[in-house]
């Protein structure tokens, strides 16, 4: 069975097919009448111009930071590093191109056809962006795989190292787009969205998504550029990082010395088989649909995580593994990887029910009634709740890892991620489907059309933040999952068989980590708030110096919002995101690998924490406002609805941006370590004391290398 591992990046291309022709069929659909089409096309101008500049500014680093590696690792690596890079920006702007063709279409369909075509507009717009990521993950590897291994013939553990180790690199390049997709994006969408509310809703007391207000047409390109993109990058990159952390830890474990081609296959065979299952759960959510978006896309999802796990058992029981570690004797029960795939599904699936209670159930009640008394209590149990939510996700993700790792020792923790992950063409077009709705949302009442259109989608826009807020806290743990399992490929691959955890260099590096996410954090969430503020005076100045446009007789300057929001954004997180792709390389080159797997740890742990508490937190304050907002809560008096207005806008930072953000932070880190391994090998390989004169001796190679 290992022999159709090398054919696993034709089903790449199929997927990448599938997408196209879906693509081509949301594209068929009537865009509207003028009006709906001047807002489409802005909207998608907005999105045009981020993307661009985004694209150039990761360009330039990618030219750096490339050269380096050329340097450092060689010139394979560079090209892995780019490779991952290119494959990520190559889904994200596939999946805004189908987001903001989608929306106006979904419009238009729920106001000529109804409820079921204007779902299926909206998937089928959502599945091209999930399908993309899955797709390009598996052609990427796939062909690293059949190029490096299969078509050579290689089957022994120096050349399995050599092609994980390459893998690592893909990753990287993914990593560091995801940064940028994820910080950038996150500071525009939010801060787009706060200057709209801020100055339409509290000040100007005008209905959401109103043409008046100069911020609407940015809030609804910050949904796709940063939902869309960002969390397409976030995905893409735990999906290549779970799959090479399980390879490198097939390649290296004691217990696979036998079936080391087995373990490095099976990863990109369940990719394979993720992405049948995803084609199904696609097709299944066509089959479903009458009865309603909600249960149409829930049932879809379980029927694609069905099909994976029974693909997964065959194919588990196919490899027949015989698990035995070379030194000791001692034997795994053959079925132990497909125990760990089906604790990493499980693991999924638990963590989207905890945030579905959480952010959408009976607690969400306690912060719509907090608001009654004002802003300050709603937020006060919007935060404590953000806290509670945490445990049950943090808890999970720890049985998931004990679990993975009784089945299947180390490789079960990198199978366990894989088993998570591998229907992220579903749980991607999940997450792209709410962005559509509220794009289809946002222009159905800025074009003005009649009440039931408007409440079509508005229900797919509820069903989409439904959705989402799931499929973030999904992120989050399977961000913290593959980043374990890529710090156990670390491990396994610098031969570090325990981390002493009292010696004073692995202390201080578990304290360095967990202060990062808090500092990284901070950097964030100011930014949005400095790029709101601009926004904030934007928006107040054209309130005030265009004539007539509060009273509909003029047009905004919305060009002028999304320009300003881009530039801010970009620049915003420069600071940021050089601290974290700076941290691990400075503490993996001055104080050892020892030290860097405590840094790694140290930011797992609070990153990780800080992702959930931040992330639920902010969803359960969008959901309080819309349920006071709602029409069984319409008598709410208007204070307590400015209260609710005022915690969501405090809370959107934390759930799209700050906490999202650490998803990339915490896999960012431990790709790093796992990337450089090598490097840090050699640089700390002498007597200790010696790593200073190490490093000396490093940097002179490079300066030797670069001017000969």
């Amino acid at each position: 069975m290992t022999d159709l591992t090398g054919l696993a990046w034709i089903f790449g291309v199929v997927g990448l097919a599938a997408s196209l022709w879906i693509f081509v069929f949301v594209r068929r659909q009537p865009p509207g009448n003028e009006v709906m089409r001047e807002f489409a096309g802005q909207i998608q101008a907005g999105a045009r111009m981020f993307l661009r500049r985004q694209s150039i500014a990761l360009a330039g680093f990618l030219v750096v930071a490339a050269a380096l590696l050329w340097l450092l690792e060689g010139q394979w690596m560079a090209f892995a590093f780019v490779s991952g890079a290119v494959a990520s920006m190559i889904a994200g702007v596939v999946g805004v191109v189908s987001a903001t063709h989608a929306g106006v279409r979904t419009t238009e369909a729920a106001r000529g056809s109804g409820a079921v075509q204007a779902l299926r507009v909206a998937f089928g717009g959502a599945s091209v962006a999930g399908l993309a990521v899955a797709s390009l993950g598996l052609l990427g590897l796939g062909l690293g795989y059949f190029f490096a291994i299969y078509r050579v013939g290689y089957a022994v553990q120096e050349e399995l190292l050599q092609f994980v180790e390459l893998g690592a690199g893909f990753v990287l390049g993914a990593s560091v787009a995801a940064l940028f997709a994820r910080l950038a994006g996150g500071v525009f969408t939010k801060a787009a969205d706060i200057g709209a509310d801020l100055v339409g809703k509290v000040e100007s007391r005008i209905p959401e998504d109103d043409p008046r207000n100069p911020a609407t047409v940015a809030d609804n390109v910050g949904d796709c550029v940063g939902d869309t993109a960002g969390t397409g990058a976030d995905l893409f990159e735990s999906y290549v990082g779970a799959l090479v952390a399980a390879m490198a830890l097939g390649a290296t474990n004691a217990f696979y010395a036998s079936n080391r081609l087995e373990a490095v296959s099976l990863p990109l065979l369940l990719a394979v088989a993720g992405m049948v299952a995803s084609l199904a759960g696609v097709g299944l959510t066509r089959a479903l649909e009458k009865t309603g978006p909600k249960a149409a896309i829930r049932y879809a999802a379980l029927g694609a995580t069905a099909v994976f796990l029974l693909t997964a058992f065959v194919l588990v029981a196919g490899l027949g593994f015989d698990i035995q570690n070379e030194v000791t004797g001692e034997s795994y029960e053959r079925y132990g990887p497909f125990w760990a795939v089906l604790a990493g599904t499980g693991a999924g699936l638990l963590v989207a029910l905890a945030a579905g209670y959480y952010t959408a159930g009976r607690p969400v009640g306690r912060i719509a009634e907090a608001a009654r008394t004002g802003a300050a209590t709603n937020i006060i149990a919007g935060l404590s709740l953000g806290m509670e939510a945490a445990t049950i996700p943090l808890l999970v993700t720890a049985l998931t890892v004990w679990v993975g790792y009784a089945a299947a020792d180390l490789y079960g923790i990198g199978i366990a991620a894989v088993g998570m992950l591998s229907t992220v063409g579903m749980t991607m077009s999940m997450e792209a489907f709410s962005p559509i709705a509220d794009n289809a949302a946002g222009i159905s009442g800025m074009s003005g059309l009649a009440r039931e259109p408007r409440q079509i989608t508005r229900t797919l826009d509820t069903v989409g933040t439904g959705a989402s807020a799931m499929v973030r806290e999904f992120a989050t743990g399977a961000a913290v999952v593959t980043a374990v399992a890529l710090f156990a490929a670390y491990a396994s691959m610098l031969g570090l068989r325990g981390i002493n955890l009292i010696h004073p260099a692995v202390v201080a590096g578990v304290l360095i980590g967990g202060a990062i996410p808090f500092f990284v954090g901070a950097l964030i969430t100011r930014a949005v708030g400095r790029t709101a503020e601009g926004l904030v005076e934007e928006i107040r100045r054209q309130f005030r110096e265009i004539k007539g446009l509060l009273e509909g007789t003029a047009k905004p300057d919305s060009a002028r919002c999304v320009d300003l929001a881009t530039r801010e954004a970009l620049r915003e997180m420069v600071i940021p995101g050089a601290a974290a792709i700076a941290a691990p390389v400075l503490v993996g080159a001055l104080m050892g690998p020892e030290a860097l797997g405590g840094l790694v740890v140290g930011v797992i742990v609070a990153g990780g924490a800080l992702g959930f508490f931040l992330a639920n937190a902010g969803a359960a304050l969008d959901s309080a406002k819309q349920r006071l907002q709602s029409e069984e809560h319409g008598t709410a008096s208007p204070d307590a609805q400015l209260a609710v207005v005022i915690g969501d806008t405090v809370g959107d930072p934390f759930k799209d941006t700050t906490g999202p953000a650490m998803n990339v932070l915490v896999k960012l880190v431990a790709i790093i370590s796992l990337a450089l391994a090598p490097w840090f090998a050699r640089l700390h390989g002498g007597e200790e004391g010696d790593q200073a004169q190490a490093l000396i001796d490093a940097v002179g190679r490079v300066g030797a290398r670069l001017w000969g």
